[in-house]
């Protein structure tokens, strides 16, 4: 009896239904495991693919870089084959495959599943309502738009959706159409279940006792409907992909790409070119089939990534579909609230690739990498190098330090040999003892102790030049114009043995001459520009004047502070000069002379001059697009400074000029790291000559013949000055970073945007060039950048510690996102 009754038992085991789903009915479920091992990698990708890839296209893809290689098969361009700088091959610009793939998978995949979970909840909304109300009004509403959407083929209705609004807008177009004409399958079928349901015995006994019909469907019908919706949502990823796929094999991909006109074979025949900016796989596929015969390697990855993708969710969604008819398989679960917290964490990723389905986002993420301590390092070093001045040890040695860094951050030689070095020979001079300036008034008093090139310094042009002078100090002044006063004019004026003050913008620029010529024994000019504006002439900067002229007399500039305390020793000042001219001294036609209750001695010993070479650094990256390449941007700081004084004074020029040269070298090393595919050609310039006046620097940047001899990708153009962008106090200065720009368009306006996204506040100026006629005729604009200087800081005072490494980070990640968007983006 036992035995008959465990056989009874047995038996009705086997055919009473299983009451939970049992492991072995997943892990011998063959189809389900591997679409869903599949999933899972495609998963990972999804989250590391990025960071895996061998380069980011937003920064060094995506662009024509076509390269040329003769060899002995001939010209050889991309797409180059499978190597092991390019594993998977390139594309027919020259981009790496494997890149494009992997940044690809993110953008393609989470598209697919937003686009499914729109359509899926779009479908069960719509079949539902049809469905539960079925013959009514809102019936043959859904029926009917199922109908006219089902009357065009979807690939066509796609097509047409998309460029009706407007392909250029991204993702999110992409998302819209292929949703809105998506849902009709999931509708129909969600539609036919819930009117059979509706009828079965449960239902009718359910509404017997009261339940509300959303209570009915969600308690009673969802439960039976959600196993094969579940089904369906892994068979409908598939067929998004395949669209996707299809519509990428047409040539209608995410962003549309750009219209470009490409010489690809150096023949002056251009011919238009469709670029995608967003890597995706739909647009890997547009731009490789073309040679799916000669070279099927272009081809390959991203047909093979749709196969797989779409093989893995089929074969999962036919693992489901075992699986729901062999055991009992609850899907309660998506049915709480928890399942929100998904469709919220999937609306968030899709969110989040859109915002990022552009460069722009990736040109934030790069500069952020900016390491403004690296700056300030490489500031620290250039300050400790004696100021750096010219003729100096310490010049020389800055110079060096700049090449070494150059060469470590992968930039090519900038100048001609090829040297990184460019050079200017002039004659050079220099004190052979501190220089001196000082006077004693009428009632005894004395001048402070002055300090040289701080308070004054000296000049060499005309009759400037060493001596000892001292005598009385009588004041020239003019009133009206004096472009027409000539010698004639000056007859009568009697200077001898006195010291001449001058105020620069009112006396003639030449009247040193003339007072020279008058008995002067020196002169001093007081000039109204900043502290740092008061440095010693040693060099001829200009070949077109004459420097220590003989004879030769003492000629200094001093600041407007220091000539204050001059004349308020003498019991005077300007505005009371000007006002009593009437009473002056001497007098004549447009000028007078005052002599002054004050003795002014100067004394200043300088070298014999010699030849000396003023040298810039020059560091050169070649443009890798065959459209913009011949597009030059300079980037432009001074490193030398005003080096060191005979008594042992150091003038660091830490904020002036140090930082710029850091903000300059960091830049560099920030795009080596990232790297950053420029698209425009840039020239790193480390200019050495910053006491030459500014029109030099200008004139040579101007003159595009000086830069010949870069290569370049399109060796049938020359090379054209865009833009140039000059760096100043860096490290230090108020909270506005100041902006001056010859033009006040879209450069200035690109810096005020990026300077808002780091959260800078901007002040953006005019900026006068010297010779701004030949800049333009270059073709090119100029725009500087620096701190708001608040207030004057001595030369010998401006030291590291002042620097703030806060603003050298600020400064440094608006620089490197103003200029990668100009280095990548065809708009600037």
């Amino acid at each position: 009896f036992a035995a008959s009754l465990a056989e009874a038992e047995a038996a009705e085991s086997e055919l009473r239904p299983r009451s939970r789903l049992r492991p072995r009915d997943v892990l011998l479920n063959v189809p389900m495991m591997f679409g869903g091992l599949l999933v899972l990698i495609l998963f990972f990708i999804v989250l590391f693919g990025p960071s895996l890839a061998p380069e980011n296209p937003y920064l060094a893809g995506q662009h024509v870089k076509v390269d040329y290689v003769y060899g002995p098969e001939g010209l050889v361009i991309p797409p180059f084959p499978p190597s092991p700088e390019y594993p998977l091959g390139t594309d027919q610009w020259g981009n790496d495959l494997l890149s494009l793939l992997l940044h690809g998978a993110r953008n393609t995949l989470v598209a697919c599943a937003f686009i499914t979970m729109v359509r899926v909840i779009l479908g069960l909304i719509l079949g539902a309502l049809s469905g539960w109300n079925e013959g009514k009004a809102v019936d043959q509403v859904v029926m009917g738009s199922v109908g006219v959407v089902t009357s065009v083929p979807m690939l066509i209705s796609s097509m047409i959706l998309i460029y009706a609004l407007d392909i250029r807008e991204g993702l999110p177009v992409f998302i819209v159409a292929m949703s809105v004409i998506g849902w009709t399958e999931i509708a129909q079928y969600t539609r036919s279940e819930f009117m059979l349901l509706r009828k079965t015995p449960y239902i009718e006994g359910a509404r017997a006792v009261g339940s509300t019909p959303l209570g009915v469907v969600v308690r009673h019908v969802l439960p039976n409907v959600l196993p094969q919706l579940l089904i369906i949502t892994c068979l409908e990823m598939a067929a998004v992909m395949m669209l996707l796929g299809e519509l990428g094999f047409v040539g209608v991909f995410i962003g549309g790409g750009s219209r470009i006109a490409v010489d690809l074979y150096g023949t002056d025949v251009q011919t238009m070119y469709n670029l995608a900016e967003i890597p995706e796989w739909g647009a890997m596929l547009a731009t490789g089939f073309r040679f799916l015969r000669s070279k099927p390697f272009v081809t390959l990855p991203p047909a093979m990534a749709f196969f797989v993708a779409t093989f893995a969710f089929n074969t999962l969604g036919e693992g489901l579909r075992r699986l729901v008819e062999s055991a009992p398989f609850s899907t309660a679960f998506l049915l709480r609230k928890r399942m929100l917290v998904v469709i919220g964490g999937m609306t968030f990723a899709t969110v989040f690739i859109i915002n990022n389905a552009s460069p722009a986002p990736w040109f934030v993420k790069a500069a952020q990498s900016f390491h403004g301590e690296f700056a300030l390092e490489h500031t620290r070093i250039l300050s400790e190098m004696g100021g750096r001045g010219l003729g100096q040890e310490g010049s020389a040695d800055a110079a060096e330090y700049i090449v070494e860094k150059f060469e470590e951050y992968g930039l090519d030689p900038g100048w001609r040999g090829p040297s990184y070095f460019y050079t200017q020979e002039t004659q050079l001079v220099e004190a052979l003892e501190q220089p001196s300036l000082s006077w004693s008034s009428g009632d005894g008093s004395t001048a402070p102790e002055l300090r040289h090139q701080i308070d004054f310094g000296f000049m060499i042009e005309g009759h400037g030049g060493g001596g000892e002078a001292e005598g009385g100090l009588t004041f020239v002044g003019f009133t009206g114009s004096t472009r027409a006063l000539e010698d004639r004019h000056f007859q009568g004026l009697d200077l001898h043995g006195q010291i001449v003050l001058l105020i620069e913008g009112n006396a003639p620029e030449d009247f040193a001459t003339e007072a020279l010529i008058r008995g002067a024994e020196g002169v001093l000019w007081i000039t109204s520009e900043g502290r740092g504006d008061i440095r010693s002439q040693v060099f001829f900067a200009d070949p077109t004047l004459d420097y220590l002229r003989k004879p030769v007399i003492p000629i200094f500039r001093i600041r407007q502070e220091v000539s204050e305390m001059l004349l308020a020793d003498a019991g005077v000042t300007i505005n009371e000069l000007f006002a009593e001219e009437e009473t002056a001294d001497q007098q004549g036609n447009g000028w007078f002379a005052r002599d002054l209750d004050a003795s002014v001695s100067m004394s200043l010993q300088l070298s014999e001059p010699r030849q000396e070479d003023i040298v810039s650094v020059m560091g050169y990256i070649p443009g890798s697009d065959l459209d913009l390449a011949n597009d030059l941007v300079v980037i432009l700081a001074r490193y030398d400074g005003m080096g060191t004084d005979p008594d042992g004074t150091v003038f660091p020029g830490a904020n002036h000029s140090a930082s710029a040269i850091g903000q300059m070298l960091e830049l560099a090393r920030l795009w080596q790291e990232q790297g950053l595919g420029a698209r425009r050609s840039a020239l790193f310039v480390a200019w050495g000559g910053e006491a030459l006046h500014d029109q030099v620097v200008e004139d040579f940047v101007a003159e595009m013949l000086n830069f010949r001899h870069l290569p370049t990708r399109n060796a049938r153009a020359q090379l054209r000055l865009a833009l140039v962008v000059e760096l100043d106090n860096a490290g230090a200065g108020g909270e506005v970073l100041q902006v001056l720009s010859d033009d006040l368009g879209r450069h200035a306006a690109l810096i005020a945007e990026t300077a808002g996204e780091i959260g800078v506040s901007v002040a953006i100026g005019e900026h006068e060039l010297s010779n701004q006629r030949l800049l333009h005729n270059a073709g090119g604009h100029w725009v500087e950048m620096q701190w708001e200087q608040l207030e004057e800081i001595s030369p010998d005072e401006d030291v590291i510690e002042r620097l703030d490494d806060q603003k050298m980070q600020s400064f440094g990640e608006v620089l490197a996102l103003t200029l990668t968007n100009i280095m990548r983006q065809s708009d600037y």
